[in-house]
């Protein structure tokens, strides 16, 4: 089949993750897969295998499907020649969500959690084509330093208030008052349009490093440095992080927020009810000095992530396209 997505840029974010990765998943299949994008030039970060077209092409071949997901290139998008057209939500509650409904497209949702959202909302059908992960990135390496060290690990983009990183922080500054052997490790990619090449001096009351712009074949050793990794996302549609420490085997502490496929409290993770400090103080607490919890909820998280794999993401999309 010859398919497309349009994208407003190739820069480190999970929803281009996710393009790249089924369009790796689509080539190798034997399918034509373009992406879209203002320059057309591809990816620095991460290997693609399928094309790369600027948007001044966009109207030149006629596809069996696209795929977008980002409301700032819909014009865009409308422009391309498409027998089907898939709007894909990976967020919830953007403000002109009302305006896609209105569009004649067939609806994706990257989650449980965001297809029955729409669906209850506006009484349409949302079709589930779930988050993935790579497990030749993302897997158990082996930790370093200190065993008498507790790590906790965040993801660390602040400009983004939903992410809830400074209700991490504020968590782990107040655990630090009575337990000194934590440390919080940040980590965050800002390549392209908002590149910057030193990590941000921050005012954090505990010891901490910040590792930015890693290289993609050192993912897995940064998660699995960690005793913890703690997302306390609101709106999203599915954690990418959450589901990468899932995958490195670390026990994770997340909210409801794109994680209700693989996040079940008590079982594979601790799901904590709101994103705010007191919660994820308790949750972190509850690990801290229970190592058999630990172990136990990564080693169950681990099994559980293995069925995302990018491979059954496709199968379910080549299901939807009527290939299966």
């Amino acid at each position: 089949m010859k398919l497309a997505a349009v994208l407003p840029h190739f820069e480190v974010f999970g929803g281009v993750r996710r393009y790249i990765e089924i369009g790796n998943e689509l080539s190798k299949r034997g399918h034509d897969f373009v992406i879209f994008t203002p320059d057309g030039l591809p990816p620095r970060w991460l290997d693609f295998k399928g094309k790369t077209s600027p948007f001044s092409h966009l109207e030149e071949e006629i596809f069996d499907a696209c795929f977008c997901s980002e409301y700032s290139v819909l014009d865009q998008f409308e422009r391309l020649k498409a027998k089907q057209k898939f709007f894909y939500f990976l967020l919830e509650g953007h403000k002109k969500e009302r305006e896609v409904m209105r569009k004649d497209f067939v609806f994706l949702g990257n989650s449980e959690g965001i297809c029955r959202r729409i669906e209850k909302r506006y009484g349409v059908r949302c079709l589930k084509l779930a988050g993935g992960v790579n497990l030749l990135t993302f897997y158990p390496s082996q930790r370093e330093g200190s065993k008498d060290e507790f790590r906790i690990l965040c993801y660390g983009r602040l400009s983004r208030k939903r992410k809830g990183i400074s209700h991490v922080i504020r968590a782990a500054e107040s655990l630090y008052k009575k337990h000194p052997n934590l440390k919080l490790i940040l980590f965050d990619s800002l390549v392209g349009r908002g590149r910057i090449d030193s990590p941000p001096v921050l005012p954090i009351k505990i010891p901490y490093e910040f590792h930015l712009n890693l290289p993609q074949e050192k993912m897995a050793w940064l998660y699995s440095q960690a005793d913890v990794f703690v997302s306390a996302e609101r709106r999203a549609g599915w954690s990418n992080t959450t589901a990468e420490a899932m995958a490195c085997k670390i026990p994770v502490i997340c909210t409801k927020s794109g994680t209700q496929d693989f996040a079940f409290h008590q079982k594979t993770a601790l799901v904590v009810r709101f994103p705010y400090s007191f919660f994820l103080k308790r949750a972190i607490k509850k690990l801290l000095y229970n190592e058999n919890l630990r172990h136990r909820l990564a080693c169950a998280g681990y099994e559980r992530i293995k069925s995302f794999t990018w491979s059954s993401l496709v199968d379910r999309l080549e299901e939807i396209l009527g290939l299966r």
